[in-house]
């Protein structure tokens, strides 16, 4: 007699398989992707790879933050700035005599390398005169100037606009009437560069912003009388004419802000942006001016507070250690607190004792560490602040005996 065997279900094999095939990717797959898949909430991040020994870390975010608009300023100073004249002689001679005759005219040449950028004159001296000459001025075969010199005359012309590069300055006598020959002679003859020479002021800032999102300005009182621009990374961003002792306050444009976030070359994923911009105050020619208490202004907007954890990784050692809290800014004052896991332990840096720069604290290594594993204490630090600071690193060392 045949035995019935009881018939399992085609679904219910296939079910099993599914269970099977999900019970061995879960045991492959790393445990956070396993968490998620299960729909497990685990928080618990893994310390990243530190190596052994002396810790530094950079920090590439802020401390704290503020509930309101917060203004810190950037100190550009009083200085002065001007574009004066200024008179050089690139020619001189002495003692020349030119004269004429029937037979002709006769010349005294000069042959010059002149700008464009530059103002020239010829001042010349006549020392005496025999006849009644006529004497003229010529750039490149081209009068601009003619007279009837008298003894002890001085005679100033400028120049006018030559090529840039050679050219020739021809001093000439003309015969004049029905004499059979005229002269003049010169006791000086000068050539004379009149040029522009800028002073300006050009000042570097580095401002330290959150994410380059704020309000930013350029500060100042202008004391002087003339053209003034005033330009941010090349662009120009104020011009007047006429400083009256009054302060200017002067909105740097969002494109500026922008191209100096792009060239920053930092990621965009960093909170705390150093941007640079180079303020300058450029006078126009022949004016001078005093810049008084220039400052550029950076208006931080609402900044969620930020405490931020960091782990490390030491030499495990019974004697104390060195930490090393740096400030790039101090943006509003406060006390910053640090907490140890897994020891527990707080510390607190007073608001009157924390400065820009290297803030240095002596730590008892029970608050470093409370088991040693493979000669290392591990852990994790948390700051937090009742101000806002912009921190650049934190290094941890053992001081050795």
């Amino acid at each position: 007699m045949a035995l019935e065997r009881e018939r399992i279900p085609a679904v219910v094999v296939l079910m099993l398989i599914l269970i099977g095939s999900i019970v061995i990717y879960l045991l492959l797959v790393p445990p956070p992707v396993a968490y998620k898949l299960l729909g497990i909430n685990n928080s618990n991040v893994s310390a990243p790879s530190i190596p052994v020994g002396e810790y530094y870390q950079n920090l590439n975010t802020y401390i704290g933050g503020n509930s309101q608009p917060v203004n810190t300023s950037y100190l550009l100073g009083t200085f002065g700035v001007n574009y004066p004249i200024v008179n050089s002689t690139i020619f001189n001679s002495s003692q020349v005599s030119v004269s004429s005759s029937i037979f002709g005219s006769s010349s005294y040449d000069i042959s010059l390398n002149l700008s464009q950028s530059s103002a020239y004159f010829i001042e010349v001296v006549v020392e005496s005169v025999s006849g009644t000459p006529k004497l003229s001025f010529s750039l490149n075969g081209n009068s601009f100037f003619s007279t009837l010199p008298s003894s002890n005359e001085i005679i100033n012309e400028e120049i006018p606009a030559g090529k840039t590069g050679k050219n020739v300055i021809a001093i000439t006598d003309n015969l004049n009437g029905f004499a059979l020959s005229q002269s003049f002679k010169l006791a000086k003859i000068e050539i004379i560069r009149e040029q522009g020479k800028n002073n300006a002021n050009n000042v570097p800032i580095k401002v330290l912003t959150f994410s380059g999102v704020g309000d930013y300005s350029v500060v100042y009182t202008p004391i002087g009388y003339g053209n003034l621009n005033v330009s941010v990374n090349n662009q120009v961003i104020s011009s007047i004419r006429i400083g009256n002792d009054s302060q200017l306050t002067v909105n740097i444009p969002s494109i500026i802000i922008s191209k100096a976030i792009r060239a920053s070359n930092l990621s965009s994923s960093s909170i705390v942006l150093p941007l640079l911009f180079n303020v300058d105050f450029q006078p126009a020619l022949n004016v001078s001016y005093e810049i008084a208490n220039a400052y550029l202004n950076y208006t931080i907007p609402y900044i969620a507070a930020n405490s931020p954890t960091f782990y490390y990784s030491v030499n495990a050692t019974n004697a104390n250690y060195l930490l090393t809290l740096y400030v790039s800014s101090i943006v509003r004052k406060g006390n910053v607190y640090l907490y140890f896991t897994p020891s527990g332990a707080n510390l607190t840096i007073a608001a009157n004792t924390l400065s820009d720069g290297e803030n240095v604290l002596l730590i008892p290594s029970n608050f470093i560490g409370v088991t040693e594993t493979n000669g290392n204490y591990s852990g994790t630090i948390k700051l937090s602040t009742n101000g806002l600071i912009i921190p650049s690193y934190v290094s941890i060392k053992s001081v050795k005996d």
